[in-house]
């Protein structure tokens, strides 16, 4: 039977070993933070540039957003001419496996001028098919309010990924928010 100074000594031993192992991860932490954050604004931009092709460049918007909404940035799109070419959201919708990022641009005309997830944690092989790019397509050229639909979808309609209905109204809501914006946007002269 082991006495109490041999537990207390093991309880010792394990303190040292966990205390090491944190700072050696909070230092490693600390060393790739800025790579990591490097990283996630070149995924970000690369997509800006995707769902806005025409776009030359971007410039953040500094504007006030509802509270409840899931818009978490806006950039404005320029073309080459250093004319407005429409604005690009970062949105954070709630779904199934719970947050997604997707990035959505629209032109002046409050038109969808493309769609893409770039992060999320949903089921593969159900929600995770969100991020398929036949799905994303659908959007291309949509305005106004945006419902979700099992088949045959309407002008202001987006198709339901299969199996996947919460993760498909989050994106179509969050790009419905985005939509609706441009025109507060083109209100305030942004």
């Amino acid at each position: 039977m082991k006495t109490k100074n041999e537990f207390l000594q093991l309880g010792g031993v394990l303190l040292i070993i966990t205390a090491v192992v944190a700072l050696l991860l909070g230092y490693f932490n600390s060393l790739t933070a800025d790579v990591i954050a490097a990283n996630v604004e070149a995924k970000k931009l690369m997509s800006m540039q995707n769902v806005m092709p025409e776009a030359g460049s971007f410039e953040l918007l500094d504007v006030a957003v509802p509270d409840d909404s899931v818009i978490s940035e806006i950039q404005k799109g320029f073309f080459v001419t250093g004319e407005p070419a429409g604005y690009c959201f970062t949105l954070k919708p709630e779904g199934y496996g719970g947050e997604l990022t997707v990035v959505a641009g629209v032109d002046l005309e409050g038109k969808v001028t493309g769609v893409d997830i770039i992060g999320h944690s949903e089921t593969p092989g159900l929600g995770a098919n969100a991020d398929n790019p036949e799905w994303l397509k659908q959007f291309i050229g949509k305005s106004g309010e945006l419902t979700v639909v099992k088949s045959n979808p309407g002008d202001s309609q987006i198709q339901a990924v299969t199996s996947a209905t919460r993760t498909s109204r989050a994106v179509t809501g969050a790009v419905s928010q985005a939509l609706a914006f441009v025109e507060t946007l083109e209100k305030e002269g942004k």
